[in-house]
């Protein structure tokens, strides 16, 4: 729900969604000084704003130490270098108190209101800083563009309703018309611009600029230079599919792609959107990773009854809460029952506040609650069933998000079974869900918080796998 260029502070998260947002939890690392990238000469998204800085909520405490009255504001727990935070002067251990005349009340409000900010605005901050109040103004700087040794790197983007989605092509340092490897994200409303060298993705993906396939990134709607009504937390599934559809299908206005070999690789969520797009040419293979096939219900009672136990609830308390979410997710998902009708049940309040994150205005885990109701009603069979690309379904043997191979297999088994010989399942060993070296699934639990060992051992011989298998099956 919230752009995370501005704060990478989250709430407790269930199991299932922990992994799915790979952030690397931190400020965003200072950027190299000059982009080898460009951006298209008919370019109506300007640049988002650069803040570098990490909020959190003020506590009793931190109040206490400023001499507040009262709890309100937002902390400034660090700050990033060349960031607009620190140029315009604020101070690790400040409380913004307002900003261009917005009260600050909380961290996810404010950083939704610091979102739609653009290069070259105008900042005026009312802070606190030991116990006095400041005022700083400044301009606001560009977000930094994204740097390749490998490729160029293009900045596009495709319509969507009353603006715009940014896109974010990676060109190899190669002549003639190139293999493509378009790349669909997971759930999480976060921005796929300049990520970072620790984020598993940009190790992922310069894997395939290596081996000389255009790369494809999408950004959500709202997320990182993307202007439009309605942002990333308020789109449905279907209305984001379509983003993604939209953009793969803009691929052949370059004269540098290939459109005999387009491969689209979903990771996680994006292998449910994946093989529901609505191409306008068929991509020569589509590639999953960590994703589902079943319906989401029956996913999720199997989910709440393994993930608990890997993490070491006992027997007895793991079943009751797995009866529990059995009448939760009737109710949510068959019943097709809204969260604020769900909170009318003290029961399910607790779960919705333990379990999903809810928020009012009817967001549950940074998503509104249709896009969950709508995962629901997906006919994965169906869509896979009249795939006529090659595919590859990848489970990885770390895996507790998408814990079950059978349904990596299942994928498979439903492409070939209608296509016979076009589907390939693999077991990859040493990754978990997030593309993080591990040795089994229980190091992987063990590690899953672990932003040191996660940033150390990212598994960069997935794009090679990958990549390799879509050089067998390429025209």
């Amino acid at each position: 729900m919230k752009n995370k260029i501005l704060c990478f502070t989250f709430k407790s998260l269930p199991l299932f969604f922990s992994l799915l947002i790979i952030s690397t939890a931190s400020v965003p690392a200072p950027p190299a000084e000059k982009a080898n990238g460009f951006i298209t000469d008919e370019e109506p998204l300007s640049r988002r704003g650069y803040i570098g800085v990490r909020l959190l909520n003020v506590t009793d405490s931190i109040a206490q130490l400023n001499g507040m009255k009262e709890s309100t504001g937002v902390f400034v727990a660090d700050l990033a270098d060349g960031g607009s935070a620190a140029e315009i002067g604020l101070q690790a251990g400040d409380v913004i108190l307002r900003a261009n005349n917005y009260t600050a009340t909380s961290v996810y409000p404010f950083i939704d209101q610091l979102a739609g900010y653009r290069k070259g605005d105008l900042v005026e901050l009312e802070i606190l800083r030991n116990g006095k109040k400041m005022k700083l103004s400044g301009e606001m700087k560009g977000f930094p563009p994204e740097t390749s040794s490998y490729a160029e790197v293009i900045y596009d983007q495709v319509p969507f309703e009353d603006g715009y989605v940014r896109t974010i092509i990676h060109k190899p340092h190669i002549s003639g018309k190139r293999p493509v490897l378009f790349f669909i994200q997971g759930y999480t409303c976060a921005s796929m611009d300049n990520m970072g060298e620790y984020h598993p993705y940009t190790k992922l993906l310069e894997g395939f600029s290596k081996r000389g396939y255009v790369v494809v990134k999408t950004e959500k709607a709202g997320m990182g230079d993307s202007r439009s009504s309605r942002t990333c937390a308020e789109v449905n599934l279907m209305e984001e599919t379509a983003i993604f559809s939209a953009s793969y299908n803009s691929l052949t206005k370059y004269d540098f792609i290939d459109p005999d070999n387009v491969f689209v690789f979903g990771h996680s969520m994006g292998g449910v959107q994946a093989p529901m797009m609505d191409f306008d040419f068929d991509p020569r293979g589509i590639i999953v990773f960590g994703t589902v096939v079943r319906p989401w219900f029956e996913y999720l009672i199997e989910q709440t009854r393994v993930q608990r136990l890997l993490l070491g609830q006992d027997y007895l308390t793991n079943e009751a809460r797995h009866e529990q979410s059995i009448r939760f997710y009737y109710r949510f998902l068959l019943e097709k029952e809204s969260p604020e009708e769900l909170m009318d049940d003290p029961e399910m309040a607790e779960f919705l506040d333990r379990y999903w994150r809810y928020e009012d205005g009817g967001y549950m885990n940074g998503r509104h609650y249709t896009f969950w109701h709508q995962l629901q009603d997906t006919r994965l069979f169906t869509a896979w069933s009249e795939i006529n690309s090659h595919v590859l379904s990848l489970h990885g043997e770390g895996e507790f998000v998408a814990f079950n191979p059978w349904e990596h297999e299942l994928i498979a088994d439903i492409v070939n079974f209608y296509n016979p010989g076009k589907a390939t399942y693999m077991r990859v060993p040493n990754v978990d869900h997030g593309f993080i070296y591990v040795n089994d699934v229980e190091h992987a639990v063990a590690i899953r918080n672990d932003s040191q060992y996660r940033r150390n051992n990212i598994h960069t011989g997935i794009a090679g796998l990958i990549a390799d298998w879509m050089e067998e099956v390429k025209r």
